[in-house]
Order: structure tokens, then sequence, then C-alpha cells
């Protein structure tokens, strides 16, 4: 319990949102107490469903009636965002559509914690899906968030941030993606610490990823530019000696930091003919894919379909 100015104990104070004069368990959460519902809990969480139904040890804390039941390590505030997603079914409609990466994590954090630890599935996966719209999990999401220009600029800091959370709550198909991202920041910002980052062997994965980009760029992505090749179907002699597949990849190579992903979009540049450029899109679209499929690999992790079989258990 908390103490006052003059070293007393204070005592207990009573939540003024989740005392229910019917509620029929009070959990003590640092000094604060929550009194609600077994049957509500009980609809929402395996974890709290088995609880309930165990007797409750002789000499356990009541108050009116309630037995009090400790919730140890976890904070007031995250408690009460779960309790909030609990009890009010349209309190995810307070986070706006298209929330930026920092409010929504501010949202969302605690109650994906404690619907983790306590098996609210529900929730879990609502949070897991909020946080797949900034980090995707499949190739197909990542092409439409890009079609619809919906990716915002992502502050270094809040990518940390989302690697710790996800690590914390074991989601691990967001971070191949979000490694990606430090991968592709700045390396004197990777080698700062400040507090919030992830920890230096993640770090160091990421840094080692950013030379598996590079040559994924060489040999997926952009391959048609680095090693240009005529398509079969080729009429023109001419698009041999073109200069222009060339001239894109050193602009290409110039560019820091590299984006393997983007889509490439400059094909007028290439000045071959159409059937050269049309089997150059075929290459890029297939190396593309790829590369997604391998990213996994680039940081040292399992496959996306293992980590989701992971992350799902």
């Amino acid at each position: 319990m908390d103490s006052d100015t003059t070293g007393a104990i204070a005592p207990p104070t009573q939540h003024p949102d989740f005392w229910f004069h019917d509620g029929s368990i009070i959990f003590s959460v640092q000094n604060t107490l929550f009194r609600v519902h077994q049957t509500v809990l009980s609809n929402h969480s395996e974890c709290f469903a088995g609880l309930f139904t165990v007797p409750q040890p002789s000499g356990e804390a009541v108050v009116d009636g309630c037995h009090v039941v400790p919730l140890y390590d976890d904070k007031v505030e995250d408690v009460v965002d779960l309790l909030k997603a609990v009890y009010h079914p349209s309190h995810f409609d307070n986070l706006p559509q298209e929330a930026e990466l920092d409010p929504l994590l501010d949202f969302i954090s605690g109650i994906l914690r404690l619907s983790t630890k306590y098996l609210f599935h529900s929730l879990r996966h609502r949070c897991i899906s909020l946080l797949s719209s900034k980090f995707p999990t499949s190739f197909a999401a990542y092409k439409m968030k890009a079609a619809l220009r919906a990716y915002e600029p992502i502050k270094s800091d809040a990518i940390m941030r989302v690697i710790n959370l996800a690590y914390e709550n074991h989601v691990l198909q967001l971070l191949p993606y979000a490694y990606y991202c430090v991968a592709r920041m700045g390396g004197r910002r990777v080698l700062t610490r400040k507090e919030g980052d992830i920890d230096w062997e993640t770090k160091s994965k990421c840094l080692v990823g950013r030379d598996c980009l590079r040559l994924a760029v060489m040999k997926m992505t952009h391959s048609f530019l680095f090693n240009f090749r005529r398509s079969p179907w080729c009429r023109s002699r001419l698009c041999a000696y073109a200069r222009g597949p060339y001239a894109e990849w050193h602009a290409l190579e110039a560019e820091d930091p590299l984006d393997p992903l983007r889509q490439y979009t400059r094909w007028h540049e290439l000045h071959v003919c159409r059937e050269c450029v049309a089997y150059c899109q075929l290459r890029h679209s297939v190396g593309r894919q790829n590369m997604w499929n391998k990213l996994p690999s680039f940081f040292g992790m399992s496959t996306w379909a293992e980590l989701k079989s992971i992350q799902d258990a």
C-alpha cells in the first residue's frame, strides 16, 4: 500500500468508475480496489472463468462479502483500460480511424498486456488487428496500405515501443516489418541509447538485417535494374544496349535509406521496348513477393507461418 507524507500507510481507495454495488469480486491493484462482476469477466476471460470456479481459500480477505483478489505486478491504469474495454463494447470507437501510432499505443498497450496475461482472447485479437494496420503481416496488406498511401512517417521511438510491446506479449508477426523499419533508420539513431529503446541484441539483429536488405535489392526486388535482361519476347536489339536500367540502378543505390519493398514506378526511364518493360515488371513483382516471404529470415526469425502459429498458441 502507498504511504502518505507522514509515513503512515494510506488505506486503499475504491475506483470511482469500477466499484459496482452488486459486484461479486474485488481486485486489489497497487492501492486501488475494483469491485466487478465474476460473470462478466468469466464471459470474456478464459483465465478468470477457471479461477472463479475454484473454491477460495480460507483466510482470504473479504470486503462486503466479496473476496479480495490481489493482482500482482499490474498497473492501475492498465486495469482501468481493460475494464473499459470489457464493460463498454463501444470503447474502441473512441479511437479515431487511422490514429497515429503513439496515440494508438497509449490506447491499447494496457489492454494488450492484460488481455494476454488473463486470456481475454477477443480483446487481444482486437489489439493485434489494430497494430497490424500499422505493421502489416502479409504482403497483400502491405501492398494495400502502400497503394492507399496510408503510411504516415513513424517516429523511431514509437517503432521501438511497438517492438518491446510485441515481444512482451508474444505478438511475433509484427516483428519482421518492425525490424525492417529499424533497419532503415539512420545508423546514428540505431546506435543511440534512449529510454524505451529496444535492447542492443535486437538492434544488432536489425543492423545485420540491413545488410541482407541491400543484397535483396540486388538479387530480388530490383534485380531487373542491377542485372538487366531483355525479355524473351523482345523484338528490338537496341534494348540490349539500353543504359536506362543501369542509370536507374545507380540512382536507387544512392538512396539512403533503401526501401526495397517500395514499388518501382519509373518504367519510362528504362528506355526499352514494351515487352522488356513488361518483363521487368514481372521480375520486380516476383522479387518483392519473394523478399516479403524471406523478410523474417533476414533478422534470424522463423517463417511468417511459424510466427503466427507461435503467436496464436
